[in-house]
């Protein structure tokens, strides 16, 4: 305050003396200092008082970025989108079109709020809080939107129907962020036959690729999504594989006596389901009545029928020939049963096969065991051509 003081003194001497001069100066010194002080604040450059928190909000939610900035002056603050190379506010104003965007303004903390209201996947990325110095001075934040998973109906397999020995390729299109991951099972929980050398549980990945498809490979089969938000989605998709009939024929030698109520039995294989009925050696069809019983007994799985004839009491007519027919739109095939009139006999003690033809599109053979005695087998051939001699 040397300077000062001279200036005072030398007013006072000047002035004669007098008191209230002196004052006076003392007064214009401290407004000097004051306009000193402000112009030396407001030559300081603005400064950002703390980082924006990086976010993280499900889809819908509300979010709000703080940035705190002191020093700040005549320049102004401004929020840009920095993927959409977009500005959204100045100051307190909003420069986008987007009424989901407000801007507001805390003097007493020294902060500039950006709001975003019912946040979408799209608004995912970086805000920056930028000050429109001579170099422009940024600081950001990063939002991250998640959303669940979805799958997507109109780019994923419906059910699929194949015929057997094809290939089949199934697709699961997922969408969420992060992005989803999707998982192949099998309903029943059986492996997933992706080829004749790979047989695996789960299977990763939108499109899950069946080589050369069997009838062992139809059935119901999940694509999971997830991507850790909840909730996992998944979709069902049924498999069909389609094939000709089959038979398998356990006993078709039957004795029995007069009186007696014998069960024939045969087991078939087929998809679409067969129409599975019953005739005599003549051709003429067998129906429910008081001699028969017919009976259809669906497997597991269902492509497996449990065909039963019951032929109740016995007599002259009922002995001779009786055929079992399985059809489908694949083809078709039959077997032949033959009731005897003898020793009641079914235990097996050597196994035969035979082969039946199946008739039609893509038609094979199938292979039936045939169990008889030993003993009986001479006169189970001479009674199985005994129509053809």
């Amino acid at each position: 305050m040397g300077s000062t003081h001279c200036f005072l003194v030398t007013l006072y001497w000047t002035m004669g003396g007098r008191r209230h001069w002196c004052v006076t100066a003392l007064k214009l010194w401290l407004l000097v200092a004051v306009l000193e002080h402000v112009q030396a604040a407001l030559s300081k450059d603005p400064i950002f008082l703390s980082d924006i928190q990086n976010q993280t909000v499900s889809e819908g939610r509300n979010v709000r970025f703080a940035c705190r900035v002191d020093n700040l002056g005549s320049h102004k603050v401004a929020w840009i989108h920095f993927e959409n190379s977009a500005i959204l506010t100045v100051s307190n104003h909003v420069i986008t079109r987007n009424e989901r965007i407000t801007v507001s303004r805390d003097k007493h903390q020294k902060t500039y709020y950006l709001h975003i209201n019912d946040v979408r996947e799209t608004d995912t990325g970086k805000y920056m809080c930028q000050i429109n110095t001579a170099s422009a001075m940024t600081i950001a934040g990063f939002l991250t939107v998640v959303v669940p998973p979805d799958i997507v109906d109109q780019e994923s397999s419906g059910d699929v129907i194949a015929q057997e020995g094809n290939d089949i390729k199934l697709r699961c299109r997922a969408k969420g962020s992060p992005k989803p991951t999707v998982t192949w099972k099998r309903e029943d929980g059986q492996p997933i036959t992706v080829n004749k050398s790979t047989s695996v549980l789960e299977y990763q990945g939108e499109v899950l690729r069946l080589s050369k498809v069997s009838r062992m490979d139809m059935g119901a089969y999940l694509c999971i999504a997830s991507n850790g938000y909840p909730p996992t989605v998944s979709k069902r998709i049924l498999v069909s594989v389609d094939f000709p009939p089959m038979l398998w024929i356990p006993h078709q030698l039957i004795g029995s006596a007069r009186g007696k109520t014998v069960v024939l039995e045969c087991f078939t294989e087929a998809h679409p389901t067969s129409l599975n009925y019953w005739t005599r050696g003549d051709g003429n069809m067998i129906y429910d009545s008081d001699k028969y019983h017919i009976e259809n007994r669906v497997g597991n799985p269902e492509y497996k029928i449990h065909m039963l004839l019951t032929v109740r009491y016995l007599d002259q007519e009922d002995f001779g020939t009786y055929r079992c027919v399985a059809k489908n739109p694949r083809g078709e095939t039959d077997g032949t049963i033959k009731i005897y009139e003898g020793e009641e006999s079914n235990t097996v003690e050597h196994e035969r096969t035979i082969n039946l033809p199946a008739v039609g599109e893509g038609a094979g053979s199938c292979r039936l065991p045939w169990a008889v005695h030993l003993p009986f087998l001479v006169a189970s051939v001479a009674l199985l051509l005994g129509d053809h001699i």
